[in-house]
């Protein structure tokens, strides 16, 4: 089984998905990592100053990795657009999440642009176009592993 964790940036899906992870003693596969490690990129954005993700190619990775590994966890804003047979959606409340990019010294223009994404529901809505199995769960005011449990009992693990 795939579970792809994928939200706005600041929802918690790092600690999350390491948590997730970790309670189903399944392996983690964090796709910003991964596109880094394999050089997975289509450009640079020197608006956002951030290298371009190659989902195609990134999902081509995934797809020869579950040929290998039956049980996975995937992290990344973009999970959801992988091959997968749940994608875990995290939200949190724009003042919260607010408050968590502030914190990450992050500018104005990309925390504005974040904050619309959440309300948005630009991840869930992606998915749900994609035809994914969505679950959403939202982190505000929960640890990793509280949200972790969460999910794992709405599955029924």
């Amino acid at each position: 089984m795939i579970i792809s964790i994928s939200g706005t940036p600041g929802t918690g899906k790092t600690d999350v998905a390491k948590a997730l992870a970790k309670r189903l003693g399944w392996g983690l596969v964090e796709l910003n990592k991964l596109a880094e490690q394999k050089g997975l990129y289509s450009g640079y954005d020197k608006g956002r100053k951030c290298k371009i993700v190659d989902i195609d190619r990134v999902k081509r990775e995934i797809e020869k990795m579950a040929k290998t590994k039956k049980n996975m966890v995937l992290e990344s804003h973009y999970a959801h657009d992988m091959p997968c047979d749940v994608a875990v959606i995290l939200r949190t409340n724009p003042a919260e999440l607010r408050k968590r990019l502030v914190g990450r010294g992050w500018t104005r223009q990309k925390i504005e642009e974040n904050i619309e994404a959440e309300i948005m529901e630009v991840c869930k809505s992606e998915a749900l176009e994609l035809g994914r199995q969505v679950l959403e769960i939202d982190t505000t005011g929960k640890t990793a592993g509280m949200v972790a449990e969460g999910i794992t009992k709405e599955l029924r693990f």
